[in-house]
């Protein structure tokens, strides 16, 4: 049946968004005339035409600004009783994480129902993992947001290393994120091995996956095979994880633990301000450089200065903290989707009838401006 066309005048109802991007900036679509570019409500950096709702995204590639998620704000969130629904966006991929999250929730249903006791167990930690990981990039991001703000509150100039007291919640975050990213690292090596592989000994750590699986037959096992050795993207993540967890906590496995911000374009005519987090070097491994075990006196001067010009130059080519944790999450998500169609794994939505209601109903008027 053909939908009934809106009367004249009144346009269709769309939620408000806060957009995350990349270097702690937030564009923010109130459903008025114009898009904001901003870094706080009182740092307000260009404004643009509101795009339909759908090509907000795409606009802001066209400014060289990237999504990387998105925060819907409920007339609640503004009284502080209840969150503002968040979830992780890819300018490719949309909203992949909510699907994956989605799909795995369906699996583990059907599994309940079912009684596949190790498909609902491996279900369900993948979907917490899924929650957690998404959540450890709005902390993440939430810490650049207020670094920035106080960096360019200060007057930081581009190209200055600086810190405040606000970079010891991207540490925090990172930490966590890596911690997470670990652990689901361990459970999709897991899930590969028991249902794509289908071995028969137990594997719950991917160091342990790594020397098993060898020589399978399997493209999703091959694959992680290949992410687990040399230049690999989980090879790269269990470094970094291993470096945080055994060596020094992140940002202090160097003598030298700075920001940096850097203008980037921003349409044809503007530049911004956004932060630049080094979490690793160019080539994807973590950085010790020669100030580690140097003692900050006067009689080294030449010696910390020579640190110094060597810890800006891993600086400029580094891997920023808040794009790799963006990354690897995408590579999660992507990874996921490849599991389930190989593992033939499948999910049913659950579906609520008379018979699940228990007790009297109550419905309560949406929650909308």
């Amino acid at each position: 049946m053909a939908k009934k066309p809106e009367p004249e005048g009144k346009k269709e109802w769309k939620p408000a968004r806060i957009v995350h991007l990349l270097g702690g900036l937030r564009a923010i679509d109130g459903r008025a005339e114009s898009v904001l570019i901003q870094i706080a409500p009182n740092k307000q950096l260009l404004r643009f035409a509101t795009p339909k709702y759908e090509q907000l995204y795409a606009t802001l590639g066209g400014l060289s600004q990237t999504a990387i998620g998105v925060e819907f704000p409920h007339p609640l969130t503004w009284q502080g009783r209840m969150a503002a629904d968040w979830e992780c966006f890819f300018p490719t991929l949309g909203f992949r994480v909510m699907d994956e999250r989605r799909a795995w929730s369906n699996i583990r249903h059907s599994a309940s129902r079912s009684g596949e006791a190790q498909v609902y167990d491996a279900a369900s930690r993948c979907v917490t993992y899924l929650d957690l990981l998404d959540i450890r990039l709005m902390e993440l991001s939430g810490a650049y947001n207020r670094v920035l703000r106080a960096g360019v509150a200060d007057e930081t100039r581009p190209g200055h290393l600086f810190s405040n007291s606000y970079m010891r919640e991207i540490d925090a975050a990172i930490h966590a994120f890596i911690a997470d990213a670990g652990s689901f690292r361990d459970l999709i090596a897991e899930i590969v091995w028991k249902f794509a592989i289908r071995g028969d000994r137990e594997v719950t750590r991917f160091s342990s996956f790594l020397k098993k699986a060898k020589g399978t037959s399997s493209p999703i096992g091959a694959e992680l095979l290949v992410a687990g050795d040399g230049e690999g993207w989980l090879n790269i993540l269990t470094d970094l994880r291993n470096n945080i967890v055994h060596v020094a906590p992140v940002g202090r496995s160097a003598g030298f633990h700075f920001c940096e911000v850097r203008e980037v374009p921003c349409g044809r005519v503007n530049v911004v301000p956004t932060l630049h987090y080094p979490l690793l070097s160019a080539n994807g491994k973590t950085w010790g450089g020669a100030a580690k075990d140097m003692v900050f006196t006067s009689e080294n001067e030449p010696a910390i200065k020579a640190a110094l010009a060597e810890y800006k130059e891993y600086l400029a080519g580094s891997i920023d903290g808040l794009t790799y944790a963006w990354q690897t999450i995408q590579r999660f998500a992507e990874l996921l989707t490849r599991i389930r169609t190989e593992t033939g794994l499948r999910g049913e939505t659950p579906t609520i009838t008379d018979k699940d209601i228990i007790g009297e109903v109550k419905v309560h008027p949406p929650s909308r401006p």
